[in-house]
């Protein structure tokens, strides 16, 4: 686990339920995958639970997912009991009020470090500077989201420069995600910088939303249990 692969790995449902087979022959990829998308959630959930030292968070961390491991929790996992993400902020919860948190916690010091937890530091600190009251719940969610759209925005770059459209996505990155100034920029003003006319700019920008929230649907589909409704979780993400 010392390389994170892409932001947003696939998790679909069953997949997930093969976490409960150990003997599965993909069992230990899922698992990998798995820890990779959400031990920074998980860090930020501990951050936000109590006041404790970042070293703390992170030996709480770790054994939390060593935890899951060892006791078998997966075998609780149904798709009728609830979203995984639940499932996860539950175990967390009852893991981090737990009699013997703070012994286990100490259990992993010195150790071999599983995560790269400098920069989920940097994370929290971010988050703590903009928002002192966030819950667990609301710090591990927003993480979660973060991960999905980070990935969402990296398949659209790869896919608009693959078919030679990078204008595309530089203009939604220029006009949504980075504006040079606290002044937006005009539908003229872009157009200008990249040799287009303003209704260039204005389809362009429609095409990279459009095909954004769809790449999002489709992330969020290898997601969710079944009964699960996609534009719930979209509405849920894009709130976040």
């Amino acid at each position: 686990m010392t390389q994170e692969p892409r932001e947003f790995p696939e998790t679909h449902w069953s997949q997930l339920l093969e976490l409960k087979n150990p003997a599965h022959p993909r069992h230990a990829e899922h698992l990998d995958k798995l820890f990779h998308q959400y031990w920074k959630p998980a860090y930020l959930y501990v951050r936000a639970i109590r006041a404790m030292s970042a070293e703390d968070a992170e030996d709480l961390t770790q054994q939390f997912f060593t935890m899951l491991l060892s006791r078998g929790a997966f075998d609780k996992l149904s798709p009728d009991r609830g979203s995984f993400r639940g499932f996860l902020k539950t175990a967390l919860r009852r893991f981090a009020v737990s009699a013997d948190r703070k012994e286990a916690a100490r259990e992993p010091r010195d150790g071999a470090q599983l995560f790269g937890f400098q920069e989920a530091e940097a994370l929290w600190q971010d988050v703590r500077a903009r928002d002192r009251d966030l819950s667990p719940e609301d710090a591990f969610d927003r993480e979660w989201a973060r991960g999905v759209v980070t990935e969402a925005t990296r398949r659209l770059r790869e896919e608009f420069k693959a078919q030679g459209k990078e204008v595309y996505y530089e203009l939604f990155r220029e006009y949504c995600m980075e504006p040079d100034s606290t002044e937006p920029l005009s539908y003229d003003d872009l157009a200008k910088r990249h040799g287009v006319s303003a209704d260039d700019v204005r389809n362009h920008l429609r095409a990279v939303r459009q095909r954004g929230r769809e790449i999002l649907k489709d992330l969020l589909r290898d997601y969710l249990f079944p009964g699960e409704d996609v534009e719930d979780e979209l509405r849920f993400i894009l709130s976040r």
